[in-house]
């Protein structure tokens, strides 16, 4: 992981003023917790500065939003007031992150996906 390839990165997207407005040593931290979590649930070959980037964007959007705390902890479904939320990515991965993937896969032949064993 190349912290400044994934900071370049992120800086040149449109979308990611809640990371770049943070300090350097907080999104740093972002993203080597991205990495991590992204080893834990892929192969190592397959993940990427960009793959990292974006989901690092990813965690920092849930957690700003708080919905990243009830998907840790497991809620499928939550209902405030008028308001339903229902939570369909068990991984916590994110759909662009999980997008790239299966196009690397299917160029390579691959045959394989992203879940949880149960």
């Amino acid at each position: 992981m190349d912290f400044t390839a994934i900071d370049d990165y992120l800086h040149k997207l449109y979308y990611a003023d809640h990371y770049t407005e943070l300090e350097e040593s907080v999104r740093e931290k972002i993203t080597f917790t991205a990495n991590e979590m992204l080893e834990r649930h892929l192969e190592t070959e397959l993940i990427t500065d960009k793959i990292v980037g974006l989901q690092s964007l990813y965690m920092i959007e849930g957690e700003s939003e708080e919905f990243a705390m009830f998907k840790r902890q497991g809620v499928k479904n939550m209902k405030v007031g008028d308001l339903s939320f229902s939570f369909d990515n068990p991984n916590n991965i994110s759909p662009e992150v999980v997008a790239i993937i299966k196009k690397k896969k299917a160029k390579s032949g691959v045959q394989a996906g992203i879940g949880r064993l149960i």
